[in-house]
C-alpha cells in the first residue's frame, strides 16, 4: 500500500486538524464571549483584593508588614521608595526591561501587569512608592525547556499510538484487498478470514458471499460444458462413420477434415476442465523433456523447417508425458501457423537451470498488437474477430497450454511486437531433477 495514500494516515490528519480547530474556536468563544463577562464579574473582587493588600502594606509601604504578607500568601513583594529597593526575597527584578500593560480598575486605581519572568507581575503605584507583586517563580529557563520537550514528545507518542491503533483498526482492509486480488487471480475457492463484528466483518462476509455464489456459477458452467461436451461425442462418432461411406471426392474429405477439427477441439475443451479442477490429478513420470520435444518433433512436424536447441535438458524429471506433449504440440502448431513460408523458421529452446525448465517457441510471424496480449491465453479468444480458420484455430490452444503449465505449478508467458514475431515462454519448477543417464521419453 502506498503511505501516502493511508486511509488511518489521513484520518489521524484529520484528528489533529480538527484538534486544532476545536482549541482555535474554544479559545476565540473563550476570549471574545465568556472572557468579558468574567471580567465584569471578577473585576470587583480583584479591585477590592488590591485595595485590602495595599492597606495591609501600609502607606508609605512597611517592609515588615509585606514580609509577613509575602510569607502569608506565598509571593513576592518588592518596594521601591525615595531611591531605595526592598524585596521580601533579597533578589532585585529590573523592571525597565520588562513590559506592563496598563488597566484601570472600576475604582480609578491604575495598575500594571506583566507575564515575562514565566510570572505573573502586578505594579502598583501608591504616591511615592511603587509596589511589585509577583507569584514565586517554579521553572527556570532549563526547567521549562525540559517540560516543553517532554510534552512535545509525549504529544507525538500519543499520535504515534493514535495512529498505530487507527491502523490495526483498519487492518481488515488490508486482508480484503488481498482476498479480492486471488479471486480475480482464480483462486474462487479462497475466502477470507472473519475476526470482525463490526462494518468491515459485514464486508468481508458479503464478499465471501458474493464469492460463493460466482463459484457456484463457475462450477455449473463447467458442468454443463463437460456434459455437453460428451454428449457430442457420441453424434461426432457416428458423423464420422457415415461420412466414411461416402463416395471418395473433395467433399468427403473436407467433411472429414471438419469432423476432425471438431473431435479435436472437443478433446482439448475437456481437457482443459479436466485440468481446471481442483481435483485434477498429473500422470508424474520421470521423463526426459529433450527428449519428448524431440519426438514431439518427428510424430507431427516432420516436413518443417524447426530449429532445436538443447541445453541441459538430457536429464529425468517429473512430469506428465502426455500433457507436455500436448503443449509442445499447441505451442509447435501455433508458430508454423503465424510463420510465413519464406520467413525464418520457428525456434524451440529448452533450458533446464536453477531447478527450472524452460522452454522458449519463437515464431517471426506477423506479430500481435499489445492490446492482445493480457487475452492470448483465454479461452476462445481470437485476435480475428472474423475468426476465420486460415488466420489461427479456435482459441483454445495457448489456454490449454497455460492450464498445462499452471498444472505443473508453472506459468506461460507471451512476448511479441507487430512485424517483429511472437516469443512463447514456459517456464515449470522442478521438484525433482535425477541426473544421469537419460531416460526413454515417457510417451
Amino acid at each position: 500500500m502506498n503511505r501516502r495514500h493511508s486511509l488511518s494516515g489521513r484520518l489521524i490528519l484529520l484528528f489533529i486538524c480538527v484538534s486544532i480547530l476545536v482549541a482555535l474556536t474554544v479559545r476565540t468563544g473563550f476570549r471574545y464571549g465568556i472572557q468579558g463577562e468574567f471580567r465584569s464579574l471578577a473585576e470587583p473582587h480583584l479591585s477590592e483584593y488590591i485595595e485590602h493588600l495595599v492597606k495591609e502594606i501600609g502607606s508609605p509601604p512597611d517592609p515588615i508588614a509585606a514580609e509577613k504578607l509575602a510569607e502569608r500568601l506565598q509571593i513576592d513583594i518588592q518596594i521601591q521608595a525615595k531611591g531605595q529597593t526592598w524585596s521580601n526575597n533579597g533578589g532585585i527584578v529590573n523592571t525597565e526591561r520588562l513590559v506592563f500593560h496598563s488597566h484601570s480598575l472600576s475604582t480609578g486605581r491604575l495598575v500594571e501587569i506583566n507575564h515575562d519572568e514565566h510570572r505573573f507581575m502586578l505594579r502598583l503605584q501608591d504616591n511615592d512608592s511603587t509596589i511589585l507583586l509577583m507569584t514565586r517563580k517554579r521553572l527556570d529557563n532549563g526547567s521549562l525547556a525540559l517540560v516543553i520537550g517532554v510534552t512535545i514528545i509525549t504529544v507525538l507518542l500519543l499520535i504515534a499510538l493514535t495512529y498505530h491503533l487507527v491502523k490495526r483498526l483498519f487492518q481488515p482492509l488490508q486482508d480484503i484487498g488481498r482476498s479480492v486480488a486471488r479471486f480475480g487471480s482464480g483462486e474462487l475457492d479462497h475466502r477470507i478470514a472473519i475476526k470482525r463484528r463490526d462494518e468491515l466483518g459485514d464486508l468481508a462476509n458479503s464478499i465471501n458471499t458474493m464469492a460463493d455464489d460466482i463459484e457456484a456459477m463457475m462450477e455449473a458452467k463447467r458442468q454443463l460444458l463437460l456434459a455437453i461436451s460428451h454428449e457430442l461425442r457420441s453424434p461426432l462418432t457416428r458423423a464420422r462413420l457415415n461420412a466414411e461411406l461416402i463416395q471418395a471426392g473433395e467433399p468427403r474429405d473436407r467433411i472429414i477434415a471438419d469432423l476432425q477439427l471438431l473431435e479435436q477441439e472437443l478433446a482439448e475443451l475437456l481437457e482443459t476442465e479436466r485440468l481446471g479442477s481442483r481435483h485434477a490429478k498429473l500422470d508424474l513420470q520421470p521423463v526426459n523433456p529433450g527428449q519428448i520435444i524431440d519426438s514431439v518433433i518427428q510424430q507431427y512436424f516432420s516436413t518443417a523447417t524447426i530449429r532445436c536447441k538443447h541445453e541441459n535438458d538430457s536429464v529425468s524429471i517429473q512430469l506428465d508425458p502426455v500433457r507436455i506433449r500436448l503443449l509442445i504440440k499447441n505451442l509447435l502448431e501455433n508458430a508454423l501457423r503465424h510463420t510465413p513460408e519464406s520467413g525464418e523458421p520457428v525456434r524451440i529452446d529448452s533450458r533446464i537451470s536453477d531447478r527450472i525448465w524452460r522452454v522458449s517457441v519463437k515464431d517471426q510471424g506477423e506479430g500481435i498488437p499489445k492490446e492482445h496480449l493480457p487475452h492470448l491465453t483465454e479461452p476462445f479468444y481470437r485476435v480475428d474477430k472474423a475468426r476465420q480458420r486460415e488466420t489461427g484455430g479456435y482459441g483454445l490452444g495457448l489456454y490449454l497450454c497455460r492450464v498445462i503449465a499452471e498444472a505443473h505449478r508453472g506459468g506461460l508467458h507471451i512476448e511479441s511486437e507487430p512485424n517483429m514475431g511472437t516469443r512463447v515462454l514456459i517456464t515449470l519448477p522442478l521438484d525433482e531433477a535425477i541426473t544421469g543417464s537419460p531416460s526413454k521419453p515417457g510417451v
